[in-house]
């Protein structure tokens, strides 16, 4: 299982790293639209179960509003960018609202939350997620690649500091019920990793233009830092909002389209929180 989990992961950075350093913003776009609508079919899996053509044509929906999202932001003209822009700003607060509200009380609901009942809910719910996600990537790369990847970097920071912590010292479970693998000592110490990926950035001048840099020197450490807490607990909160939705689905890993990895979306669950809320951070200081 490790070995197909590092072969899968050296292909998918052999394929993906030379699009995200050279290729333009509309071919770097355009794949990862392709990687959100395979995450999307994953998603209409849990709602509509593993035998529904259902997940197919939602996924085919999303790929074309997807593109139609990318045509309308990087065409010639101003006035619909404009425009599009400010429909998708907000489509982008409501994706925050909706991590920020509507998860959490789904999740507090634990296994009693009913997939069936709430359908429509999570369709459209997915609609938002998804599109946000990839206008909130296009944002933090139009800012600059190093914006961009210092907040994939918070994500993958949270997760390599909450795996090694939680299995050093985790002894409280954060979520039995829904991933009984989590600990509260583990999140704890993703936090303080992102804190400490964020110290080096910013005091070792990373890129002048990477995401610590840009909101620490825009406002302080002292919003920096909760920021970086915030961001990294909200990666929790999208990895067990997942994590949920599978035990609800009877499903172990969201598809197996990544040997040793499962799904696309149980690698990009804890980032559909992050990515909307530090563009909109980014794009506030704009």
């Amino acid at each position: 299982m490790l070995k197909m989990r590092v072969i899968t992961a050296v292909v998918l950075l052999a394929l993906f790293m030379p699009i995200l350093f050279f290729s333009s913003t509309v071919i770097l776009s355009l794949a990862v639209s392709i990687i959100i609508s395979l995450a999307s079919w994953e998603w209409g899996r849990f709602i509509w179960g593993v035998q529904s053509r259902y997940p197919i044509f939602y996924s085919l929906m999303i790929q074309i509003l997807l593109v139609i999202l990318i045509y309308c932001l990087q065409g010639n003209n101003p006035k619909l960018i404009t425009s599009f822009s400010d429909f998708m700003m907000l489509i982008l607060w409501v994706s925050i609202i909706f991590w920020l509200v509507v998860v959490p009380i789904i999740l507090s609901k634990k296994l009693q939350f009913s997939i069936k009942n709430n359908t429509p809910l999570l369709a459209i719910a997915g609609l938002v997620i998804f599109t946000s996600n990839l206008y909130a990537f296009i944002l933090l790369r139009d800012k600059g690649l190093w914006v961009l990847l210092a907040v994939l970097m918070i994500v993958w920071t949270a997760d390599i500091g909450a795996y090694f912590t939680g299995k050093k010292i985790g002894k409280h479970k954060l979520a039995p019920q829904l991933s009984p693998g989590k600990s509260i000592e583990g999140a704890i110490g993703g936090m303080l990793a992102v804190c400490i990926l964020g110290f080096v950035f910013f005091s070792f001048n990373i890129s002048s233009m990477n995401f610590f840099n840009v909101i620490g020197h825009h406002y302080s450490w002292m919003v920096l830092i909760p920021l970086s807490i915030f961001l990294a607990g909200m990666s929790v909160v999208g990895d067990l909002f997942e994590s949920q939705l599978k035990r609800l689905s009877g499903m172990k890993d969201s598809s197996g389209l990544l040997p040793g990895h499962g799904g696309v979306l149980d690698r990009l669950d804890a980032l559909l929180p992050v990515l909307p809320i530090a563009a909109l951070c980014i794009q506030g200081i704009s």
